[in-house]
């Protein structure tokens, strides 16, 4: 079948010829290559099954083994998507034969391999790019065009995470294959600190705010997620928070890790404005102030979207392959060079020293500066690496029942979670806010018992063999934390079924209780109006003692009037800030409504203020509170008034007490002697 042609996004017919060293990872990009002026020519890999899935993407790519072999070739560039700890030997081994280099992160393992990197990119004067993607999603590429143009200042404080629970992965392939040795723990991922995995959280703030690191400082975390390694307990199934200073003297909180909560969480401040992305959702608060409005934007693509969309990681790694290639076809630098690249990896190396020696802070080098990389030419301190193909079983230990490590304790974190999930939901299904979700949760678990019981008899099996071992170890804490004893019963698939049908009937009793609840409610606001969230205010004016000795004014009076509208109804009531459009000093100022009465009626006013107020109705005072009642909450105070049908001026003073009042908020309610059964409401229309 003959390919489908993909218009390239740059203007010229050059092609880049690559080689990808490390097909685990490498997978993600062939498609992604065509349009960008990309040939993927070759591919290296110790792992059959992924040199095979190479090839079968990639049917006229040659695939080998063999490094020395795969560097002879003749291309341009290569992908270094290498075991993490080896990517700067790699690229140096790439730089040396000639090849461009594009390395995942990170850059380098120790300071010392640092050193001999980037002397070598520039002995060579190749391109050398560090494929950091996370900084190139439609959200932080709007916020960095948004920083540069100034909306948010100076950086004051971030915190960016990269929270992601691998745990099945410290035992697989990324595609969750087992390993070629099923007896083992993954090369890296296994034991790796996640301080070291540092650059997908740090080089977002890197990359928006134009700061580069200059100190950090770490503290241990000793906790772990079940079925991770017990001799790594500061690996990847831990968490790494580390404190950084940036070059303009802000201060970042890195945080990788992995958690029950997985995310890319990203907050940052400046001194004029501040951003956070949570769950893809962007919020900025613009104004100057801590209280100024905050409400969520669209950030979209500068270009190339359609493209972006299509790549993993949030459009990431199209960017990545996209700088790249744009510098070797046009020289214009790429973001990630190897400065900034050191820029980004050295903080999680010395954050590591740092918790390991309790909280020491060390400096930051730029190795943009020769002198700089003196002090660490032969630093080549590390943490300990864990034996990852002999330490899970013994020398001598029978390979025919070992070999199934790897994908029983996949398994068994996989399927287990499946039971976990519904186990813990099931618990709260009553507060849930979709409470049929749990019946999909334990259809799930249903459908996963049969294979759990499988794969925790093969796990038992093992243990039993090597009860000492550490594999038996972290296969014992995998069963624990699926409740091996009730999970592994021969009865367990039939109570989970007569559960499911328990389940059932709670969902439905919940849904039918808040139903009646929603009624309830509904009749009961039958007789209030919605919250009135548009005014007109004025300038503030100077007061003679509390808002007691305020006169009404008219709309027509000349007092700068302007107009306001909240953003929430009650119950999450966003009060008519009045801080907002003042300075902080002592004054009064007047609300303003105009509302239409069809026919003559009796309402009660409510009213929520955070300071003294008076109200005036058609120029008289109608309710007055002199001084704020309740220091903790807005006040709510109520006064029945009796309108002709006509047009009515309503007039609020409010004293904004030096700061202390904050706003109000207003509504109409029909009062009980008013109400008649079966009667549809009407209540003063509001007057744009």
């Amino acid at each position: 079948m003959a390919k489908t042609k993909v218009e390239s996004v740059f203007d010229t017919d050059k092609k880049i010829k690559i080689g990808m060293w490390g097909l685990g990872r490498g997978w993600a990009f062939y498609r992604m290559c065509e349009y960008l002026n990309i040939e993927v020519v070759a591919g290296c890999e110790y792992n059959e099954h992924m040199r095979t899935l190479f090839q079968r993407a990639n049917p006229e790519a040659f695939a080998t083994d063999n490094a020395d072999e795969f560097l002879a070739r003749d291309f341009d560039a290569v992908l270094v998507a290498t075991y993490c700890p080896a990517h700067a030997d790699d690229a140096i081994r790439c730089l040396k034969a000639g090849k461009h280099v594009l390395s995942e992160v990170t850059a380098f393992h120790t300071m010392a391999e640092g050193v001999r990197l980037v002397e070598e990119v520039e002995k060579s004067g190749l391109v050398y790019n560090l494929s950091e993607n996370y900084p190139f999603s439609a959200a932080n590429m709007y916020l960095a065009r948004k920083w540069r143009e100034g909306l948010f200042g100076e950086l004051m404080y971030a915190e960016c995470e990269y929270l992601h629970e691998i745990q099945s992965q410290l035992y697989t392939n990324l595609d969750h294959s087992p390993l070629s040795r099923g007896d083992s723990a993954h090369s890296w991922r296994s034991w790796l600190n996640f301080h070291y995995y540092n650059t997908h959280s740090l080089g977002c703030v890197l990359n928006i705010t134009g700061e580069r690191p200059t100190r950090v400082v770490a503290l241990p975390g000793e906790q772990r997620l079940p079925a991770s390694l017990l001799k790594a307990p500061h690996g990847m199934g831990g968490v790494a928070p580390s404190l950084i200073n940036m070059s303009n003297g802000s201060v970042v909180r890195n945080l990788m890790g992995a958690t029950t909560n997985d995310g890319l969480t990203q907050r940052l401040w400046g001194t004029v404005g501040s951003a956070e992305v949570v769950d893809e959702h962007v919020r900025l608060r613009l104004g100057g102030r801590g209280e100024s409005p905050k409400m969520e934007v669209l950030p979209r693509w500068d270009k190339f979207g359609e493209q972006a969309e299509k790549t993993g990681h949030s459009g990431g790694d199209f960017w990545a392959f996209y700088y790249f290639a744009r510098q070797l076809l046009t020289g214009e630098p790429a973001p990630f060079d190897i400065y900034t690249a050191a820029d980004c990896t050295i903080p999680g190396i010395l954050a590591y020293r740092s918790q390991v020696e309790g909280g020491k802070p060390y400096d930051v080098p730029d190795f943009r500066d020769p002198q700089a990389r003196e002090e660490y030419r032969h630093d080549d301190y590390a943490q300990p690496r864990y034996d990852t193909e002999k330490g899970c079983f013994s020398e001598g230990a029978d390979y025919e029942l070992t070999k199934h490590f790897s994908p029983t304790i996949r398994d068994l974190i996989r399927q287990g979670e499946a039971y976990r999930a519904y186990r813990d939901w099931a618990k709260v299904v009553a507060d849930m806010k979709d409470p049929e979700a749990a019946v999909e949760l334990v259809d799930t678990a249903i459908a996963a018992v049969p294979k759990l019981q499988e794969t925790q008899k093969i796990a038992r099996k093992i243990i039993e063999r090597y009860p000492e071992s550490d594999g038996a170890a972290m296969l014992l804490e995998a069963l624990a934390a699926n409740d091996e004893k009730i999970t592994s019963h021969p009865g367990y698939l039939k109570e989970l079924k007569e559960e499911r049908r328990k389940l059932v009937r709670k969902v439905k009793g919940v849904i039918a209780a808040r139903r009646r609840e929603a009624e309830k409610m509904a009749k009961g606001k039958k007789w209030s109006s919605a919250y009135v969230p548009t005014w007109k205010f004025s300038k503030l004016l100077p007061k003679k003692g509390d808002v007691s000795t305020a006169k009404c004014v008219k709309m027509s009076d000349r007092l700068g009037w302007r107009t306001i509208h909240a953003n929430a109804e009650p119950p999450d009531l966003d009060l008519v800030n009045v801080n907002r459009f003042y300075d902080i000093e002592d004054g009064i100022c007047y609300f303003a409504n105009k509302f239409k009465v069809k026919k003559k009626g009796t309402w009660k006013v409510q009213i929520g203020h955070d300071g003294g107020c008076q109200l005036f109705v058609d120029g008289e005072s109608v309710m007055c509170v002199p001084e704020r009642v309740n220091p903790a909450m807005p006040d709510r105070s109520n006064v029945t008034v009796e309108l002709s049908k006509g047009t009515h001026e309503f007039m609020i003073a409010f004293d904004t007490d030096s700061g202390g009042g904050w706003g109000f908020y207003f509504w109409f309610e029909i009062p009980p002697s008013a109400r008649k059964r079966g009667a549809k409401p009407e209540f003063p229309e509001r007057l744009d």
